[in-house]
């Protein structure tokens, strides 16, 4: 790349876009075995759903080539999230620059809603909303499958949330495949004060190599999809066995919930349970019941995309 146009090594930009990250729940989730690189493979039905972060990229300069200058900034449900080179959205923005060879002095700022350690990927959509904003203030114009290749080096669910809605994923969790999105229901998410990191549930899992289990056929979950939710859904969350049994007042969470839900689980690794209610029924009391008891609780509806540009 030449120097063309760089003063001193830098040509100042100062344009910011920002993008909105949703959560995501599982409509199912199966581990088939584990890997002799001790990671697993899976299959997972995902849901992107309407809890949001938003993140705002500033490419405050461009740089002719080199390392990226990074810095990032944040508000709202942080918690203990690290704004350093640890968090996966500093490492998206590296990646990026690594992979295109563009670079720059790149200023993040993220508005976090979406409650960390909790199996709802806020992390992974956020770096996948940072890959997005690069991909426009640079102009590179990467197509989705070139997006979604890119965010398989970050996480397994970060590919989820370049295209969102409702997708099947593979392998570990990184193959997908898109399935009709959902368009109705009541997500109600339910939280208790406790954050579960998703390699030490794994770790707990007790399986050899491989394990004998019946993969999900995309032909009878279609029509199942359009008619979302409904008892007769098959899904299920196998971490449930692991993550359960030791946490006693999730299980009874979940418990409650299939007790009035005609779809209720785990997300992900947890410590976020999902009860899917149809549009119709009134779910006013369970939700103050949960807030009474001082619970993180929010009532959502299916989000039919990924992440998304809000303001350029």
């Amino acid at each position: 790349m030449t120097d063309e146009g760089f003063e001193k090594g830098r040509r100042e930009v100062g344009r910011s876009v920002t993008v909105r990250a949703p959560a995501k729940v599982n409509l199912h989730l199966e581990v088939l075995r584990q890997r002799h690189d001790g990671f697993h493979e899976i299959e997972t039905i995902l849901q992107a759903i309407g809890i949001f972060d938003s993140i705002r990229v500033t490419l405050v300069a461009e740089f002719p080539g080199g390392e990226p200058d990074i810095e990032m900034t944040g508000g709202g449900r942080l918690g203990g999230i690290p704004l350093d080179e640890t968090n996966l959205c500093w490492r998206a923005a590296q990646l990026f620059c690594k992979d295109t060879g563009k670079s720059g002095h790149l200023a993040i700022h993220l508005d976090k809603n979406i409650p960390a350690a909790a199996g709802l990927g806020g992390g992974s959509s956020d770096a996948a909303a940072v890959l997005v904003a690069c991909d426009r203030l640079f102009g590179t114009g990467l197509d989705a499958a070139a997006l979604q290749e890119m965010a398989a080096r970050l996480g397994s669910d970060v590919p989820f949330f370049v295209r969102g809605g409702t997708a099947m994923g593979r392998g570990t969790g990184t193959s997908l495949t898109q399935l009709p999105s959902v368009r109705t229901g009541q997500f109600l998410i339910v939280k208790p004060d406790l954050d579960l990191k998703t390699p030490e549930v794994y770790g707990k899992l007790k399986m050899g190599l491989t394990v004998n289990s019946t993969k999900a056929n995309i032909r009878v979950i279609k029509p199942l999809l359009v008619r979302f939710p409904q008892k007769a859904w098959p899904g299920f969350n196998r971490l449930e066995d692991v993550v359960l049994p030791s946490q006693p007042a999730l299980q009874r969470i979940v418990h409650d919930l299939r007790q009035s839900a005609p779809v209720a689980m785990l997300s992900g690794s947890g410590s976020a349970a999902v009860g899917i209610f149809t549009e119709g029924f009134d779910i006013s009391g369970i939700v103050e019941e949960y807030e009474q008891a001082g619970l993180y609780v929010r009532v959502v509806g299916p989000h039919a995309a990924g992440v998304e540009i809000t303001d350029d």
